[in-house]
């Protein structure tokens, strides 16, 4: 977003909002496409300041001297602008609008709450508020594009090599992986296909619909809900918080999933096995003084080969269930890496 007379008068009669002895007010939010760059700047240097060691804010401008809270917002409005020159175009030649109220929503989760750097959540507050862009895009299918995000319907239509913007494919299409299907659709070998609901059978996750997985560990695998805390799981992959506490398999310190983890052992040692002959030498049932290491070992009247050491099949112990996920939340680190900037 180059710098135009109207931003420039906008910042000479807001100011930049920072302090010159290196501290930055709490900015109230309220973005439009002129000012959004002093906005996201006000933010970043507002959780630095707050949050961030001296170093820790000089490496993230990339200088070597303190910076006051002004010079911050201007660096980082400058960077902003650079950054947006692609997207000002665009806003220019009419191909998006700029939603402000998208925009609001994942900086006032960015901004950092009042007297806090770092909380222990479920979530980061931002994922859900900064997952959908402000620029929306507004070039309907079959028109000039430069960007896919130029492109109306996010998910449903991408900026074609002949810069025209096109549907991506659908059931039963040709696909390939470098522009994959239209949102609700998986690529399987060069054709889209459905993605399945909840008891469809499946063969990977990517098949299943959004909050699905396919359980791979059901003799017939399907579509399944992903798993709450406290629920049992097979893996990190079938829990909603993508952490699955592990089992230990019996008689090991092996960490385990499931009993599919777990190799057999001899019953007398922790030695490997998938047979009984693997964990010693038998003998014959009837001639008990006749060695063998298979049946066909034993002859007519000598009975069946014996194994006195039993091979003991693998078996995962433990409670093992979902975690409830928590994560550190860092509005030094954190929220200023996930700036909605391209």
């Amino acid at each position: 977003m180059r710098s135009s007379p109207r931003l420039l008068l906008v910042l000479m009669i807001t100011g930049c909002g920072g302090g010159g002895d290196g501290t930055v007010s709490r900015p109230s939010i309220g973005t439009n496409k002129d000012n959004v760059c002093d906005q996201i700047a006000k933010v970043a240097c507002y959780d630095m300041y707050l949050c961030c060691s001296e170093g820790e804010i000089e490496r993230k401008l990339g200088v070597s001297d303190p910076r006051t809270g002004d010079q911050c917002i201007e660096d980082i409005t400058k960077m902003c602008v650079r950054r947006l020159a692609s997207e000002e175009a665009s806003l220019a030649a009419n191909r998006v609008r700029f939603d402000s109220g998208t925009m609001d929503g994942c900086l006032k989760a960015l901004l950092a709450p009042e007297h806090t750097c770092a909380t222990v959540e479920m979530t980061l507050p931002w994922t859900m508020a900064c997952m959908t862009s402000a620029w929306v895009g507004t070039v309907p299918v079959g028109s000039q594009c430069f960007y896919t995000y130029e492109c109306a319907g996010p998910g449903s239509a991408y900026c074609a090599p002949n810069q025209t913007c096109t549907a991506l494919p659908t059931d039963g299409m040709p696909c390939s992986p470098q522009f994959g299907c239209a949102k609700g659709f998986y690529c399987s070998g060069g054709t889209c296909r459905t993605q399945l609901g909840a008891g469809s059978m499946c063969s990977s996750s990517v098949q299943c619909m959004m909050g699905l997985f396919c359980d791979l560990t059901m003799p017939m695998p399907t579509c399944q809900a992903l798993k709450g805390p406290g629920e049992a799981c097979t893996g990190p992959q079938s829990c909603q918080s993508g952490q699955c506490l592990p089992g230990t398999c019996m008689g090991t310190g092996q960490t385990c999933y499931t009993a599919m983890n777990c190799g057999g052992h001899c019953a007398n040692s922790n030695l490997f096995c998938t047979t009984d002959a693997q964990c010693g030498s038998g003998h014959c049932s009837i001639t008990t003084t006749r060695t063998c290491f298979s049946q066909t070992d034993c002859l007519t009247g000598d009975g069946t080969c014996v194994f006195p050491v039993m091979c003991i099949p693998g078996m995962c112990v433990g409670d093992v269930v979902c975690s409830s996920m928590e994560i550190t939340v860092d509005y030094c680190t954190g929220a200023v890496a996930a700036l909605p900037l391209p």
